[in-house]
């Protein structure tokens, strides 16, 4: 027969491996946040440098891939599309785990 104090050390499991779920879940938001800002950066400077290109070829000026080594100069490396598919692989790492 049960007894009404069984259930307390299964409950405490359970309330133990939430709270351990909730950190670890934390700790992958918090990855999630950098990789999102880290794209939006990314996305910023490629807005920056379409916008450039189509400026140097609407004024006859210098030629698009002229255009594009010289804004790449400004201090971060352009990102390859190996980098930025190793980037969004990231994104899909949440874990479904059950205790």
């Amino acid at each position: 027969m049960k007894t009404a104090e069984e259930p307390a050390p299964k409950l405490g499991q359970t309330l133990e491996w939430l709270r351990k779920e909730l950190a670890e879940m934390q700790i992958q938001d918090q990855k999630l946040l950098l990789t999102l800002r880290h794209l939006h950066s990314v996305l910023e400077e490629l807005r920056s440098e379409s916008a450039h290109w189509e400026d140097a070829r609407s004024s006859g000026g210098a030629s698009p891939i002229r255009a594009r080594a010289g804004s790449e100069g400004r201090g971060q490396p352009p990102v390859s599309s190996r980098r930025l598919a190793q980037l969004l692989q990231g994104v899909d790492s949440r874990r479904s785990s059950l205790p």
